[in-house]
């Protein structure tokens, strides 16, 4: 018997983990450069991933819904997941004056892990 529930909270486990994998080791390579550089992929990167951690907790914490309740939870998590993002990247900008393309390096690389990990069987 599968256990949806179950299932979606071990996705969400392996979603988190592997970018936080690949983004350390984009810091680590960014380190080469400046350690500027590389807190400011850590930074990105992890607000890539506690912004889906954080998403996938509301999207899935619901219950049995109605179609537009659930659709609802959808959008509020992804637009949640989106304003934590921008603006850790705003902030990183304009207050600590992290170096931009470091800022989306972590991005780039948090993104695209959370895709591999979520396609992975």
């Amino acid at each position: 018997m599968l256990n949806s529930v179950d299932a979606g909270r071990r996705l969400m486990m392996r979603a988190a983990v592997y970018p936080s994998l690949a983004i350390v080791a984009l810091a680590l390579i960014f380190l080469l450069i400046s350690k500027t550089h590389a807190i400011a992929v850590l930074v990105s990167g992890m607000a890539v991933v506690a912004g889906g951690w954080l998403a996938a907790r509301i999207a899935l914490n619901g219950g049995a819904q109605a179609a537009t309740s659930a659709v609802g939870r959808l959008v509020a998590a992804m637009l949640l997941k989106w304003v934590l993002v921008i603006g850790v990247m705003a902030i990183g900008i304009i207050q600590f004056r992290f170096p931009p393309m470091a800022l989306l390096a972590g991005i780039a690389v948090g993104m695209m892990f959370q895709v591999l990990a979520l396609a992975r069987r």
